[in-house]
Parts: structure tokens; C-alpha cells; sequence
């Protein structure tokens, strides 16, 4: 083995990584404070704080102020808020120049961002939110303001002084301690120079070398060193040692390798220490700085890039020093380093202007979505307040998905909380000119299941509009040159809207704009009841802004997300789940305080039909009727493909815990798993009892979105049938129709499988990229029916519909390393033959086929809890 070069460190040692740190946050708040330094209000005379904490209240000052300008107050409201504050020492501002301040603040963010672009990359922060950057300021303050006061004063003043409005939200910004960070070890050859045993420091330089300096020179790419320091460090050495420990892990079972496996063995074992230690500092990192260390998928770099390159074009279309005309009207790009999204609602009558000034007072809903029928690669916002005393209203904001920049807008939406909305009264005055009116700005909240639709949407629409970009990992700074030239050759008015304010107008219909409308017809509602719905998206502590995994209730059961219509109300859909069949709960619904029976429109088979159904309703909740009743105003297209999307988030293979966790399927147990066209699945079982290994039996490859495949356990391997055994049967629906009358068929089944106790499924996506691969591991403990059903058949070469072990892809070698993983975990806990033989003593398979009522439960005699009536 070569020797340990002992120089090898990313950062002198004696830089310890929490002064790395307070340096990061130092220069950002600098940069924040340079927007209004010369602004009286924020002379040191005025501020009360030692002369080090100076910087960090003003910009945390001018963050306060442009997080209450984009919910929509007036200067005066918010130099009123601020009055008060205790960051201000007697005397204290007047309130001419606190609303000076606050009009300087606001022409900031107008103009080129609350700082300008240049200080995003350097100080290496990625997010284009006020709140991120406010949220690690926070929590900078609350860390220094923790050494004079308690923790429950700490709380109090977050939630009274800087706006954190919940004891929650107030907890989870509560520091944690700094101390795992300050004694981590910069680098594991800091960690080595204790280690007594050079054999041991050898194997790991070795395994750092052959499996970590590739992934350590990428992140080095993608997080430029003269950005956060801390960051830097632990990113780069915590890559790098995953990968050495994975090179180890390959090593310590390879025969080359056994003369020096105790020496390999404990290399890992300092890694893994080291690796552990990482952990532990990067949990007293903020939700920001943990989001900025994810490498984040190839995919996701690729948004990152796309949007990076749109806001650089919005910016060279602006005013002086952007290389735009000086005429050019900049409003409405408001944001932290960018210019972000802010929109207007222009309306002209008195009835309109009713209801613009009603909604004004009682706020908005959250933002929905429509397809636009007539075009389908237009998307449609929804933002719509009910009907109260006043007049409701509708606007509809259209995104075409063809136009690159309607795209890359999508993106930076989906990474806000919200969009703020001015609302402007135009007429004509007696000399025929339009007077302008500002009725008031509201703050549209984007949810967490909008947010990745949005993403989702833009991200497909790119791709197939840049394959070639697509498929390059973009680094950090980097722009997407294909898109820079796209958007350059499209007509100005494509993208101008963006800078100068995305405006809809009421008369304006169905346009490339959008549109709005009058809501008079529906009886009054009270709006306090939609407030579930208007509570802004916060990214769960820890994700990244990912939604939290949850597991499957046991045992695994399944139920039906439904779509309903009753011909009284024929421009209304229901939507709600049922642990029965739809047409019980049909029937349910049709009792005597409605003139018809229900109609079932779709129905979904799912693992968790409540939490889809949740989902749901809060992806569409602009478009409910009322907030205590499931009825909505949407096409059914819309509500399928909700459903559809909300099923494979909650449901698919980003909710389940990956390897190596084991999720084991008992008898009885029932799992319906929604699939994306290309994911694949590897099939490993022990060949005999006495076998000392698995192997891989079979590859099995989802063709289409919005396939299932079906897991029903059972006790008895007589149930089972499989194709690719040949059994008799296999070829038979063993559940053709979803109602007991035979007349809604089921999706097409595409393939039969069966799986025998101590059989492992790998199901395994690449979609994020081949770096970005993940699996999740499922261990039959009993027997199970496999079941994969498509409502799209893709075709074969030869016409023929492609089954579910027709695999017409390449099997990527990340697919590998995860199998591999699975053959190298504990033997399961249960063991059966694949194909037993009767005068072995084993009870064969295919002998006792079930009817479709075995299969789904629902089929059978629905139970009436209500008493029968003579």
C-alpha cells in the first residue's frame, strides 16, 4: 500500500470550522446591510447591539422588512411594526424615517434583488427565498442571544419581535449547540494522525484515493471553496469518505483481500467513527445550510442551472448597467439576489373592484392548478377567494410549457413559499386616460404538493426541450448555455412579463395571459373555515424541503381514492377515499338529502387511501366549494391527474425508507406500489436452504407513469401463480373488474408474478440521475402474488405489448452496487422453495386459484353498519 501523505488537508487545521462559520455569515450579512447603510434609521447610534452584532441586526432588519413587503403591507403599516422593536436604542427612529427606510428597501429589491446577484455566489447560498436566508440569521441571533437570556425569553422574543408567529415554528428555530461542530475534525487525516497503526492509515489513504477523490473532486465543482468554508469542508470530506467507505466495503469481501481484512476492517471502522462525527455537526446546522450540503440530484442541479440562467437573462434585460434600455419598466423584481416572481390583477368595474377590495380584507386561498383543455401543454394557476358577503373572484395565470421561460418561472415558483399579488383598479378619467389605482397586495402561499407538481411539470417540459443539457451535471455557478440561447431568441414580450410583472387583466379571457372572473353565483361561505388551507409551506426540519418519510400503517392494507359526481350538481366533482368499494360509498352518499345517486367518475387502488385523498385536497384547495365539504370545481382530467401525482408522492419509492432498511411483507399484507416508466425491479432469492449466498433471480421493468404493481400476501403457495414459472392460470386476471356487477374493469395486467418466503424485491429508480440512485428493499416472509396493471401499454418493436420482465432498457451498474448491497445483508428470516415439490413434503403452488374477492377484499359482501329498514 502507498504511504499516507499526511498534507492532504482541505483546510488548515488550525481554522476551526465554527470560525469558518461566523466568517460565512459575516460577509452575508455585510452585504445585506450595504443595501441601506447610509439610511438613518440604521445609524449604530440607533441600533442597539455591540459594534460586532451591528451588521447582523440591520440585515436581519432589512430581511424583516422585505419579508413584510411581499405579504403585502404599506410602508406605513410596517414603520409601524418596527417602532417599537428593541433592536432600535433610544432615541428611537421617527417614522418618517422608518418609512424612508422601508421605501429604500422596497426600491432595492426592484431594482436587482435585495443585494444584487453577485453576493449569491459570493457567499455561496443557493436559495431564492427571503426566508431561508432570514431563518439562518435567525438563528445566528437567537445563538448569541441565548448566552444573556433563556431559551423560553429567546422563544418569546422570536415569535413577538421577529415574526415567528407559532410556538412551533419558534422552537425549531431555537439553536442547537454549536459543539459538535467545534470539535469535528476538519479532514479525516486530521482524524488519522492519531490512529497507531500506519497499516490501517494506509488502507484507508488507499480507499480514499481509489473511491473518494473522484466524488470529493466533484463536490469541490459544484460548492466553490471561497464560499462557505464550513460548508465546503464537511461537503467535500463527507462525499468523499462515503465513497471510500463503499471502496472499502467491495474491498473487505474480495479474496485479494483476506490476508489484510482486519486491517480493512478497521480502516472502516475509523471512517464510519468519522462519518458519524459529520453527522453529528451537521445536525447543529440550520435547515439552510443542511439544504445547501445535500448535493442534491443530477436533476436537481440541472433546475438549479436552469434558473440561474434565467434570472441572469431577466437581468440583462434590465436598466442601466444590465445592458437594457433605461426605460425599461423594472418593477416587480422583487427577491434577495434576483429578481422573483410578483404578479398583478388589473380590474376595470365597480363589481370587479368589489371584489379586488374584498379580497384584500380577508386574504386568498393558496394557488391550485387547472389544465387548460384546448391546449395541453398549457398550464393554468388558480388563485380564487370564495364568494363571502362580497363578490368572489378567479384569476387564472397561464404558463405555457413550450415557452422556456414560462418554464424556468414554474421552477423559481415551486422554490418560494409564495407569490405576492398586486391588485390595481384601472378607469378612465375625463380626458381618456387611465388612472391606476393600488387596491392592495396579497400573498398567494404555494404548497408543498403544488411545489413539486410545478417542478415536476418544468422539469419534463425542459428536458424535452433541451435533451442535450439535460444530460450534463451542472456545477455550481454554471448556467445552461442551450437555454441562455434559447431564451435569447425568444420576442421580448415572452419574457418581459417576468421583469415587469406577470398581469392579468379582467376582460382578458382565456388568453396567453389568463384570465379572471366573477364568483356570484354560489351561495355565501364564511372564510375563516378555508384558514387550514392559507397557512404557508415550511420545509420540515431537516429535509431540505422534501416531504417527511412516513411508513405504512400495519398490517398493509388498501383502500380506493374516488372521484364522484351527482347530476344535481353536475359542475362539482367529489373527491374522497373509502376502505370500501366507490359504489358503497356511493350509495352511502345518496341518501334522501340529495335528489340522485352518485356516480363513480375514477377510482384509485392505494396503499394509503386517506393521506392520497389529504394530499389531494390540499393540491386543489383553491377549487374547493367549501372547506368542510369534499366537493371541488375542476375537470375530472384535473382531478385524475391530481390523484395520480399525489398517489406516487405519498406512495412511491421516495416514501419508502431505502436500503439497507428491510420492509417485510407478512401473510395478509397488501401493497399497491405506483411506478414511473423506467423504474426497475431485481428479483434475489437463496437457491437452496443451505445456500451461502443469494443470487438474482430476474429483472423486472416498469414501462409507463402511473403503473401499479400489486403485493397481495398470503399463507398458502397454492394461491399463487407466476408467468415466468410457467404455472397454469398465470396468464388469468385474478382481479378483472373493480365492482361486484362486472362492468368497471380493472387496468390491464401486464405481467403475474410469485414470490416465496425469503425472496427480496429491489425496486430501484435512476430518474434522478445515475449518481442520484436510490432502492428500497422489500423481504417476503410469507408467499405473495405479484400483480403489474398499466392503463398505457407501451410497445415492443414488434408490436407486441411489452411485459413486465421485457426489460428494453440498459441495466445501469448503480443498479448493481445496490443489489449487491441486498446480497450482502443478514439471511431473511424465513426460507421456501421456489418451486416445491409435493413429494418433497411441500405444499405446491398454482393448485388452489382464489376468486377476485381473495384478492381484494372489497368484492365481498359489503357489511352495512346502518340498521336494514323493514
Amino acid at each position: 500500500m502507498p504511504q499516507i501523505d499526511r498534507g492532504m488537508s482541505t483546510v488548515p487545521s488550525s481554522t476551526a470550522l465554527t470560525d469558518l462559520r461566523d466568517q460565512w455569515i459575516e460577509k452575508i450579512c455585510a452585504g445585506l446591510a450595504a443595501t441601506a447603510e447610509d439610511e438613518p434609521a440604521l445609524d449604530a447610534t440607533r441600533i442597539a447591539a455591540d459594534p460586532s452584532d451591528l451588521n447582523l441586526l440591520r440585515a436581519l432588519l432589512i430581511l424583516r422588512i422585505a419579508i413584510l413587503d411581499s405579504q403585502g403591507l404599506s410602508a406605513a403599516q410596517i414603520a409601524e411594526l418596527l417602532a417599537q422593536h428593541p433592536a432600535f436604542s433610544a432615541p428611537k427612529p421617527g417614522a418618517d424615517q422608518l418609512v424612508g427606510l422601508v421605501k429604500r428597501v422596497r426600491w432595492c429589491m426592484e431594482y436587482d434583488g435585495l443585494t444584487g446577484s453577485v453576493l449569491l455566489f459570493r457567499v455561496g447560498l443557493r436559495a431564492e427565498n427571503l426566508e431561508d436566508t432570514y431563518e439562518l440569521l435567525l438563528d445566528q441571533w437567537a445563538r448569541q442571544r441565548c448566552r444573556t437570556a433563556s431559551p423560553a425569553q429567546v422563544a418569546k422574543e422570536l415569535r413577538r419581535h421577529w415574526g415567528v408567529e407559532t410556538p412551533g415554528p419558534a422552537a425549531a428555530l431555537m439553536p442547537s449547540s454549536l459543539m459538535p461542530l467545534e470539535t469535528c475534525p476538519a479532514t479525516i487525516w486530521t482524524r488519522l494522525k492519531a490512529e497507531p497503526d500506519m497499516r490501517v492509515g494506509n488502507a484507508v489513504a488507499v480507499g480514499y484515493w481509489e473511491g473518494g477523490h473522484e466524488a470529493h473532486r466533484l463536490w469541490l465543482e459544484r460548492f466553490p471553496h471561497t464560499a462557505a468554508g464550513h460548508l465546503w469542508s464537511i461537503g467535500a470530506e463527507s462525499d468523499g469518505c462515503i465513497a471510500a467507505r463503499d471502496w472499502l466495503l467491495e474491498a473487505v469481501r474480495h479474496p485479494q483481500f483476506n490476508a489484510l481484512r482486519p486491517v480493512v476492517t478497521r480502516a472502516l471502522s475509523v471512517v464510519n467513527d468519522y462519518l458519524d462525527a459529520l453527522a453529528e455537526a451537521i445536525k447543529c446546522l440550520t435547515d439552510t445550510e443542511r439544504d445547501l450540503l445535500r448535493n442534491g440530484t443530477q436533476r436537481k442541479r440541472f433546475r438549479d442551472a436552469c434558473i440561474r440562467t434565467f434570472v441572469d437573462h431577466i437581468l440583462d434585460l434590465r436598466g442601466p448597467g444590465r445592458g437594457g434600455s433605461f426605460f425599461f419598466d423594472a418593477q416587480a423584481a422583487h427577491g434577495t439576489f434576483g429578481p422573483l416572481p410578483w404578479w398583478s390583477i388589473i380590474v376595470r368595474t365597480s363589481e370587479e373592484t368589489e371584489a379586488a377590495r374584498a379580497a384584500v380584507r380577508e386574504g386568498v386561498l393558496p394557488l391550485g392548478f387547472e389544465r387548460d383543455p384546448d391546449y395541453p401543454s398549457r398550464l393554468l394557476l388558480v388563485c380564487r377567494k370564495p364568494r363571502t358577503e362580497s363578490l368572489g373572484m378567479c384569476a387564472q395565470f397561464a404558463f405555457d410549457l413550450d415557452n422556456p421561460a414560462h418554464a424556468c418561472e414554474l421552477l423559481l415558483l415551486a422554490k418560494r413559499a409564495g407569490v405576492p399579488i398586486d391588485l390595481y383598479a384601472h378607469a378612465v378619467n375625463e380626458y381618456d386616460e387611465i388612472e391606476s389605482t393600488h387596491l392592495g397586495t396579497l400573498y398567494a402561499p404555494i404548497g408543498r404538493e403544488l411545489a413539486n407538481l410545478m417542478t415536476e411539470v418544468a422539469t419534463d417540459a425542459l428536458n424535452r426541450s433541451l435533451p442535450v443539457a439535460r444530460d450534463r451535471d451542472h456545477g455550481a455557478g454554471e448556467k445552461v448555455e442551450m437555454l441562455a440561447e434559447a431564451l435569447q431568441g425568444l420576442p421580448r414580450s415572452h419574457v418581459e412579463h417576468f421583469s415587469g410583472g406577470r398581469d392579468i387583466v379582467a376582460w382578458s379571457q382565456r388568453d396567453l395571459k389568463g384570465g379572471f372572473t366573477l364568483l356570484s353565483a354560489d351561495p355565501p361561505v364564511a372564510l375563516p373555515s378555508f384558514s387550514t388551507g392559507m397557512k404557508r409551506r415550511r420545509k420540515p426540519s431537516g429535509t431540505g424541503g422534501t416531504s417527511p418519510r412516513t411508513p405504512l400503517p400495519p398490517p398493509m392494507t388498501t383502500g380506493f381514492v374516488y372521484v364522484q359526481r351527482n347530476p344535481a350538481f353536475p359542475h362539482m366533482l367529489k373527491i374522497g377515499f373509502t376502505d370500501q368499494l366507490s359504489e358503497d360509498r356511493a350509495k352511502e352518499l345518496s341518501g334522501t338529502s340529495v335528489p340522485f345517486p352518485f356516480d363513480v367518475l375514477y377510482r384509485a387502488h392505494t396503499s394509503r387511501p386517506r393521506d392520497v385523498e389529504q394530499a389531494v385536497h390540499r393540491l386543489l384547495a383553491c377549487q374547493r366549494v367549501t372547506a368542510d365539504r369534499e366537493f371541488f370545481r375542476v375537470s375530472l382530467e384535473t382531478a385524475v391527474e391530481a390523484i395520480r401525482r399525489c398517489q406516487e408522492e405519498v406512495s412511491g419509492l421516495s416514501s419508502w425508507a431505502p436500503i439497507p432498511v428491510v420492509h417485510r411483507l407478512r401473510a395478509n399484507d397488501r401493497v399497491v406500489l405506483p411506478l414511473r416508466g423506467g423504474q426497475l425491479f431485481a428479483l434475489t432469492a437463496y437457491p437452496s436452504l443451505f445456500s451461502s449466498s443469494a443470487e438474482v433471480l430476474d429483472i423486472w421493468q416498469a414501462h409507463a407513469d402511473g403503473d401499479v404493481l400489486e403485493i397481495h400476501s398470503t399463507h398458502d403457495p397454492g394461491h399463487l401463480a407466476g408467468i415466468s414459472d410457467n404455472d397454469p392460470g398465470a396468464f388469468e386476471d385474478p382481479v378483472p373488474f373493480l365492482n361486484r356487477d362486472s362492468t368497471v374493469r380493472n387496468d390491464m395486467i401486464h405481467g403475474r408474478e410469485r414470490l416465496v418466503a425469503g425472496d427480496r424485491l429491489v425496486w430501484f429508480s435512476d430518474e434522478e440521475g445515475l449518481a442520484d440512485a436510490r432502492g428500497a428493499v422489500f423481504e417476503v416472509s410469507s408467499f405473495c402474488q405479484v400483480i403489474y396493471r398499466t392503463s398505457a401499454p407501451k410497445q415492443g418493436p414488434l408490436g407486441i405489448p411489452l411485459l413486465l420482465n421485457d426489460v428494453d432498457r440498459n441495466i445501469p451498474g448503480t443498479m448493481s452496487a445496490l443489489v449487491g448491497e441486498v446480497l450482502s445483508l443478514a439471511e431473511p428470516r424465513s426460507w421456501a422453495p421456489r418451486n416445491p415439490r409435493e413429494e418433497d413434503g411441500w405444499a405446491t403452488v398454482a393448485t388452489d386459484p382464489q376468486p377476485a374477492a381473495f384478492w381484494l377484499p372489497q368484492l365481498g359482501q359489503r357489511k352495512s353498519s346502518r340498521r336494514q329498514r323493514p
